[in-house]
């Protein structure tokens, strides 16, 4: 695994820990981690670190290893 790719993995490991705590700030659902098809539903690119809402309706966008949960309409 190249220096890049293990920092990747790495910035993202301790959100497998978390991710069972974690809602939605909007809704409170729980968030899973955002599949290929949550992705392309979104107009993302396949490969985009990302979280989603339990039913499938929003994404989180993880920057830098940390997820992005701002309240929809806090920007």
């Amino acid at each position: 695994m190249g220096r890049a790719k293990y920092a990747e993995a790495m910035s993202t490991d301790w959100l497998q820990h978390f991710l069972p705590l974690m809602r939605c700030p909007d809704t409170h659902q729980p968030l899973r981690v955002a599949t290929p098809e949550d992705l392309q539903r979104h107009g993302l690119p396949a490969g985009t670190n990302a979280l989603c809402r339990q039913d499938g309706s929003r994404i989180f966008l993880i920057d830098d290893g940390i997820p992005i949960l701002l309240p929809e309409g806090s920007f």
